[in-house]
């Protein structure tokens, strides 16, 4: 598999932030394939960068809906600390970030953001540890992170996306 570049896209809060030890080794082992990882969350940027580091796990690119919006000028702040980006914005951004950068598969505990997305998209279940995507493919999160990526690498070798 590794003749192609594989990239893979992780949420961040629901997905690593709930299983940090087992997504070390994933990221480790995938980065160590020559894969991509592309951590993608609503943010804030610093402060996911800092829990990736203490717990350990790399990657190759992050992308924080926040930040990259804040930059834009798109987010609004109010007096009570409140802070709003426009939800169409935020709803499409995963989408868009995984299209632009050719992202193969993108794990994600929500599923209200699927509709938005051309990319393979997996559901995570945070409970049963598994992931299921649009063509009713199914993920075990709760092998080793080895099977796991190998599943992952047929999964998306099947179907061609890359």
């Amino acid at each position: 598999m590794n003749k192609c570049l594989l990239k893979i896209g992780l949420d961040f809060h629901g997905v690593i932030n709930k299983r940090p030890e087992f997504f070390s080794e994933f990221c480790n082992l995938a980065l160590q394939r020559g894969y991509e990882i592309h951590v993608i969350t609503g943010g804030p940027l610093e402060v996911v960068k800092e829990m990736l580091n203490k717990w350990h796990v790399r990657y190759s690119h992050i992308f924080a809906i926040l930040d990259y919006y804040e930059s834009a000028g798109n987010v609004s702040y109010f007096e009570n600390g409140e802070i709003k980006v426009p939800a169409q914005l935020w709803d499409t951004a995963k989408a868009e970030y995984c299209m632009r950068h050719g992202i193969n598969m993108h794990i994600d505990d929500s599923s209200q953001y699927v509709k938005w997305f051309s990319t393979p998209y997996c559901h995570y279940d945070v409970e049963s540890c598994c992931c299921t995507t649009e063509n009713s493919n199914s993920i075990d999160f709760s092998q080793t992170p080895e099977k796991t990526l190998t599943e992952i690498e047929r999964i998306v070798s099947k179907v061609q996306y890359y």
